[in-house]
């Protein structure tokens, strides 16, 4: 049940901080991303406004323009010539011929017409000569203003067109000089605008009617069903979105013409004035996928070893406590039996002395006669070495248990090793191990913690015997270096390390022994200690021949 819940743990945790990862990450680049899409989602727009205003306005420019000229251009022609020059033969043909050559084929017709509304003089390709206008609503527009623009209108030629009309004199010896615009030439000032696939330009008037043919939809002089345009003179230029029927939305750019009362609409489609935003726009949605996915890779990746990483920590603090519980057991075991070692010993001392002094009694002359007197001093003399040799071991077994502060002193390791080798013979003779001691008899005296060297050899000389297990030889040697340092090598022949062991042999927690035989600590405690008193330790193996570990100490204590 502990296993299960330890896992759920984990799976919590680690989706736990996916999510917090992945929020992290995600969001600011949401953020920022939504944020750059709308500032250029609102330049671009503006662009686009600025650019149909522009235009509207540059347009209107260009066909007020022309109309001008042309109401110039006539208004000069009435000046300089006269009704009688005009209508005899050939003179309103050279005037026609003249401004068609200025004004780049403009003219579609020229004509003058009487007070009364007759038609004296026509150059054109309709046959209008003769035709009386004094019920034409432009004729008595004209009449009234002097100078007038019609909206398109059929006339007597039965063909949309519009016609710019101009006074001259008074009363009765007034006159107008009449000219149609051609229609294809006005068209193309009007409707050459090139924005996008769907932009156009046109012209409506007052009432609605399309006075120049729309690219899209609806015909000339059809009135406008589809945009819900304002017919009210206004100043300046007016821009908005408008929605069409079928829902089609179209921004639209209009500007009224100061003569005649005529208003220019430049539009454009919605779709097609931000097809570079909405490409824009689904890039970045296709690279913050990328990036999401991205990010979800790495959350997930980062977070797995994340997680890898806690488990691996709580299962070496886990061993690291089943360890400290151990080593509190062993501190206890080891305080306990240095205070049965103590009790021992006085016993022991008490023993001795009476196998002593029971020596002496049978030296007297009066027990001389005794007949098993030999048997009697064999068994004193057992009974003294006997003594001797466990107090000996109970000394051996006080000088290692006992409980001291790290004192760095002047120590023999020939003696010590001696004295290690003491607590583990025995079990090693049991076992059919030999212990081969070779100590160099020149080896001098080290500067170092006794207590932490006893505790490292010991440590080496114990797994020295569970490699072997049964029947081998372990041999542990002593040796000056010539650069102020000793070596101590121990030699098994056990079964030896696997050559992959050999890089981790002094890891923590790790071990070759089987599960429960071992915490994985002691080899690297030894590295540590070795390394705290300025020295180091290697190891060399080969499988089925045995290890040796080799200890470099210095002679003088380590540097702080």
């Amino acid at each position: 049940m502990a296993v299960k819940d330890t896992a759920r743990a984990y799976r919590s945790l680690r989706h736990y901080i996916i999510v917090l990862l992945f929020l992290a990450a995600a969001l600011p680049l949401g953020i920022i991303g939504g944020s750059i899409y709308h500032e250029f989602r609102k330049s671009v727009e503006a662009n686009v406004t600025r650019r149909l205003v522009v235009m509207v306005t540059r347009h209107k420019t260009s066909i007020e323009t022309f109309l001008k000229e042309t109401i110039a251009a006539m208004r000069m022609v009435t000046h300089i010539e006269s009704p009688e020059e005009l209508t005899r033969d050939g003179g309103l043909q050279a005037v026609f011929e003249m401004l068609q050559h200025e004004y780049n084929q403009a003219f579609e017709d020229l004509g003058v017409i009487d007070s009364n509304g007759e038609h004296l003089a026509y150059v054109g390709p309709y046959n209008l000569l003769g035709r009386n206008y004094r019920e034409a609503p432009w004729f008595h527009e004209v009449m009234q203003k002097r100078v007038f623009i019609s909206d398109v209108f059929l006339g007597f030629r039965n063909v949309p067109h519009f016609i710019i009309a101009v006074k001259e004199g008074e009363g009765s010896e007034s006159w107008i000089l009449r000219a149609t615009i051609n229609t294809a030439f006005f068209r193309y000032l009007v409707e050459n605008v090139q924005i996008g696939r769907t932009g156009e330009a046109f012209i409506v008037n007052r009432e609605g009617y399309y006075q120049t043919q729309p690219r899209i939809s609806g015909r000339i002089m059809q009135k406008n069903m589809e945009l819900d345009l304002e017919l009210d003179p206004f100043d300046g230029v007016k821009f908005d979105k408008v929605t069409v029927d079928g829902g089609q939305e179209i921004l639209s750019a209009r500007t009224w013409l100061g003569q005649p009362s005529w208003l220019l609409v430049v539009q454009q489609h919605v779709d097609d004035a931000y097809g570079d935003l909405r490409a824009t726009r689904n890039m970045a949605i296709v690279l913050f996928v990328i990036g999401i996915a991205v990010i979800t890779v790495v959350t997930v990746v980062t977070t797995r070893l994340l997680v890898r990483r806690i488990e691996q920590a709580d299962t070496e603090k886990h061993l690291l406590d089943e360890q400290l519980i151990q080593s509190q057991k062993l501190a206890s075991i080891g305080t306990l039996s240095a205070g049965i070692a103590h009790e021992i010993n006085n016993p022991l001392a008490i023993i001795g002395e009476e196998a002593g002094w029971m020596q002496d009694l049978l030296k007297r002359e009066s027990l001389k006669g005794i007949q098993e007197m030999a048997d009697f001093e064999d068994s004193l003399r057992e009974i003294a070495l006997q003594a001797g040799r466990c107090k000996e071991i109970t000394h051996k077994l006080l000088s290692f248990a006992r409980k001291m502060e790290s004192v760095v002193k002047d120590v023999d390791l020939n003696t010590l090793i001696e004295e290690v080798i003491g607590l583990v013979e025995r079990e090693a003779n049991l076992s059919d191990i030999r212990i081969v001691r070779e100590f160099a008899s020149d080896l001098p005296r080290i500067y170092s913690d006794p207590s932490l060297i006893r505790q490292v050899i010991l440590n080496l000389l114990t797994n020295a015997t569970y490699a072997i297990g049964k029947g081998g030889a372990i041999t542990i040697a002593t040796q000056p270096l010539d650069d102020d340092r000793i070596s101590i090598r121990v030699q098994d022949t056990g079964q030896g390390i696997p050559e992959a062991s050999l890089s981790k042999i002094f890891d923590p927690f790790f071990t070759t022994k089987p599960a429960g035989k071992g915490t994985g600590l002691g080899l690297s405690i030894c590295h540590g200690i070795i390394q705290k008193l300025g020295g180091d330790i290697t190891v060399a193996s080969k499988v089925g021949k045995g290890a040796t570990f080799t200890i470099h100490l210095p002679l003088g204590p380590a540097e702080a």
